[in-house]
């Protein structure tokens, strides 16, 4: 999509981390030990060691083992006796509690939350009652009462010092540091471009503050809007100057901005992957009575030819070019072609506006079924449309690869896959991109959930950032498209509705750091991408920016 100061010295490069850093590689390791669906429970190998020494298991206290959520269930009096904790059960009450050095931690059974001293703290796993014995979650409760909390990896073993401090590992898993050509990169969209001055110089000197910006933050590479509404950021054979290049569509803004961009990104050592919307034409920042006389779209409206009348779409109040037509599938690869053949671009990339949401059953709604009436498919409508853009995403990638074999092309999907893979929306055929070649170099999904969202039920959702991103690792493993990962700064100090009694994100101030982290120990997340420069410039997105880029600079 925390609030510790305290600072310790990383075995890495001697510089200073907080806290809350290292305590949260813990749960990085171990969410990777709990990603198969099956918990291991008694006959786990997790092992526990308190100040180095061993606790001893015998079969009449169970064992450790990794729960459906990904965390460290223990047996309660086997560890919290040997913590020096003096412990209780209120069977009644169905709650476990653990008193030391005057601090009472309780923690109710089925509930994803502990007490502290009273105080509810929300957890993202439930202590739980198994062959008659309980099991308490290791961290949440441990940490209450100030103890440091390490995964070793190596020997499968959870490491608790009683005086704070944590317990370093040398072994890959355990270690947060970014992978050898990891992908760091700034969305910058036509939104920051709405704020930004519209004559040569005013653009250029923000473009170079904006970049060195990134720099800054650790990025190392930038993805540009170059087309977000049938536009162009550059002069083009096939779109209208963009009206944020001049102000007014259609209008040249007397130099290229492009040119300029890809040049300023790469004097600073920043990839220049252009961003483009294949289908928009109309919307927030470009309405109707904006749109160009010499747009395409307009010209097709008013031109007297019927054979063009639905090469656009007008549906709920917004243009869309029609996926269903294969003139307007040639324009958009011939844009993208134009943009390879004449710039320096590293990676043309496309987000997730693709489709927007239809109903077949309502003619105002319905947008392309026509067309589908008309061409005798076999197929299912929503297979169909799927095999529309299917088309368009595979000629691009084939154009590109044929002018410069070197240029990525990656696409940011919406992350809820339930929802991606709607009937209704998007149509967007994920299952067939990452599992044959030919469509694309990676996937971005954007995983713009907390660690800690709950779905309707209150339990832990599957589009959680854990369960999210394993989804997708699986999912990615079909084929051989390279998997990133979209964040989002936009929520963080903001109150994000996700099912709890208090947002996620305003808890907390180092989460997408803490995605980072976890995308790391997987080994499988090749990069990642940040929504969007103005939210990294916000005064309550400080302190997460902030810990994201410790991260970052690693």
């Amino acid at each position: 999509m925390m609030n510790e100061k305290g600072l310790y010295f990383s075995r890495w490069k001697g510089e200073k981390l907080p806290i809350a850093a290292f305590l949260l590689m813990v749960v990085l390791a171990i969410f990777i030990l709990g990603m198969s669906a099956e918990p291991a429970y008694a006959d786990s190998d997790v092992g526990v060691t308190i100040d180095d020494k061993t606790v001893v298991f015998d079969g009449n206290l169970g064992a450790p083992f990794i729960d459906a959520n990904s965390r460290t269930l223990v047996p309660f009096r086997g560890v919290l006796e040997q913590f020096g904790g003096t412990v209780s059960w209120d069977n009644d009450a169905r709650i476990a509690s653990v008193v030391k050095n005057g601090v009472m931690v309780q923690v109710p059974i089925d509930q994803p939350y502990i007490l502290v001293d009273g105080q509810k703290k929300e957890n993202d796993t439930a202590a739980v009652i198994k062959d008659e014995r309980t099991y308490l979650p290791i961290r949440a409760v441990l940490e209450a009462f100030g103890a440091g909390v390490a995964w070793d990896n190596t020997n499968r073993i959870v490491v608790i010092h009683t005086d704070g401090t944590v317990p370093q590992f040398n072994d890959s898993t355990n270690q947060s540091v970014p992978a050898d050509g990891e992908l760091n990169a700034m969305w910058i969209s036509y939104l920051e471009y709405m704020s930004m001055p519209k004559n040569e110089a005013g653009f250029k000197a923000a473009v170079d503050k904006m970049f060195d910006r990134c720099k800054d933050l650790g990025m190392n590479a930038v993805i540009v809007h170059v087309r977000s509404h049938c536009d162009a950021m550059y002069p083009s054979k096939y779109y209208p100057w963009s009206i944020f290049a001049s102000g007014t569509q259609g209008v040249d803004p007397g130099y290229d901005p492009l040119e300029y961009m890809v040049e300023a990104a790469h004097s600073r050592g920043l990839q220049f992957h252009a961003w483009l919307n294949p289908y928009r034409v109309t919307g927030y920042g470009t309405y109707w009575n904006q749109v160009a006389a010499n747009n395409p779209v307009k010209i097709w409206q008013s031109d007297g030819d019927p054979a063009n009348d639905r090469w656009a779409l007008l549906h709920k109040g917004e243009y869309y070019l029609n996926p269903a037509v294969p003139e307007i599938r040639d324009m958009v690869i011939n844009g993208v072609k134009e943009i390879v053949e004449n710039y320096d671009v590293d990676g043309i990339h496309f987000d997730d506006y693709f489709y927007p949401s239809v109903n077949d059953s309502d003619p105002s709604l319905w947008f392309d079924k026509p067309e589908y009436d008309k061409s005798g498919s076999t197929l299912s409508i929503a297979d169909w449309r799927r095999n529309n853009v299917n088309m368009l995403v595979k000629g691009v990638y084939e154009a590109i690869k044929s002018e410069k074999p070197k240029v990525v092309f990656g696409i940011s999907p919406a992350g809820n896959l339930a929802n991606l893979r709607s009937n209704s929306a998007y149509f967007v055929d994920i299952n067939r991109w990452l599992s044959e070649d030919g469509y694309m170099d990676y996937i971005m999904p954007q995983l713009y959930w907390g660690f800690e969202t709950k779905d309707s039920s209150g339990n832990l959702a599957s589009y959680a950032y854990t369960n999210n991103l394993n989804a997708w690792i699986n999912l990615a493993s079909k084929g051989s498209v390279n998997l990133y990962v979209g964040l989002d700064m936009a929520n963080a100090g903001s109150n994000v509705p996700d099912k709890n009694a208090t947002s996620e994100w305003l808890r907390y101030n180092d989460i997408i750091a803490r995605q980072v982290m976890t995308g790391r120990t997987t080994g499988k997340v090749g990069g990642y991408a940040y929504f969007r420069y103005e939210f990294f410039n916000k005064t309550v997105t400080q302190d997460e920016v902030n810990n994201l880029t410790k991260v970052l600079k690693q």
